[in-house]
């Protein structure tokens, strides 16, 4: 889709009751009334669901009377696990969700870096034989600064692993980890192919209510006065974002619209203008209409690292 009042017409876009951002891909806003309204009626569901529901343990080996009396006690146990899980090092989240899996699908193989070296995961993708690093980052990515990438690495790739709730639109949530990511690449003359970007209380979920990751596409290199306009890679060219989206929600197939509407194609070309600046395009591969905004950067501010 490319003419802007074709797409609105055909998903019923209306700018003032719809929002493109939830109701076509699928995210949830932390930060609008409607979701503090569902939030309420989760709370009070679970609250009341013995008085109001009792059918529903018709087939279970409890009754409504036990769920209510044992409701209280439960809600403690269960807010220990959620907190214990919250802390769980996002590094062990990717190792368990993502890569044990995909290494048992036959999709890589890999190892666990962490204590030795300075990137966290490095492996081997089983269909093509490249080389990747994987490094893992909290909601904001502050340390990328720190990393030390293989010398063999073909596929490098940065992984932000959001839990805080502190920023609320998802186009936000998205942005300030797409944008540090870029200008560390630029400044340690690194070129990651893909940031990953996995967000338990924002991010899509499949219909089976597991999380979709977004995937960011940077091109083939970043751009420079000597390569000013860098290729971006196809669907075709993506195995490793195949192998994710097949692990993680079930779906593999790139040109599926599940997947389409959770990669993000970063364009990125250099020109002369103002002495220099690297122009930035953030745009959905479901709805290329779909943008994050974001600025260009003097390439007079870029560190010279060589």
């Amino acid at each position: 889709m490319t003419d802007e009042d074709s797409w609105k017409d055909i998903l019923g876009y209306d700018a003032e009751n719809n929002d493109p951002w939830t109701d076509i891909l699928g995210f949830t806003d932390l930060g609008t009334e409607e979701r503090e309204e569902t939030l309420n009626d989760v709370k009070n569901l679970i609250q009341n669901l013995g008085h109001d529901h009792p059918d529903v343990f018709d087939e279970l080996s409890i009754d409504a009377g036990d769920y209510q009396r044992e409701l209280r006690d439960a809600i403690f146990s269960l807010g220990g696990s959620f907190r214990q899980s919250h802390g769980a090092d996002n590094e062990d989240i990717v190792r368990n969700t993502f890569l044990k899996p995909a290494e048992e699908q036959g999709y890589l193989t890999f190892e666990d870096q962490r204590g030795s070296e300075r990137i966290d995961f490095k492996g081997r993708l089983t269909a093509t034989d490249e080389v990747f690093a994987l490094d893992v980052k909290g909601g904001e990515g502050q340390s990328i600064g720190h990393l030390l990438v293989p010398d063999n690495t073909d596929i490098l790739m940065l992984w932000s692993e959001r839990n805080a709730r502190n920023t609320k639109s998802p186009a936000s949530r998205l942005n300030e980890v797409i944008n540090r990511a870029v200008r560390w690449g630029l400044n340690q003359s690194e070129d990651p192919q893909y940031m990953i970007i996995r967000d338990p209380p924002a991010g899509a979920r499949t219909e089976t209510g597991r999380i979709i990751p977004d995937v960011i596409v940077f091109p083939t290199e970043y751009p420079s006065p000597e390569n000013p306009k860098p290729d971006t890679p196809s669907l075709e060219d993506m195995d490793f974002v195949e192998a994710l989206f097949d692990v993680t929600t079930g779906v593999g197939d790139l040109e599926n619209e599940q997947c389409l509407k959770h990669i993000w194609w970063h364009g990125m070309y250099y020109s002369d203008q103002d002495g220099g600046k690297i122009h930035k395009d953030i745009y959905n591969a479901f709805d290329t209409n779909i943008k994050l905004r974001t600025h260009g950067i003097d390439y007079s501010r870029i560190s010279d690292v060589s």
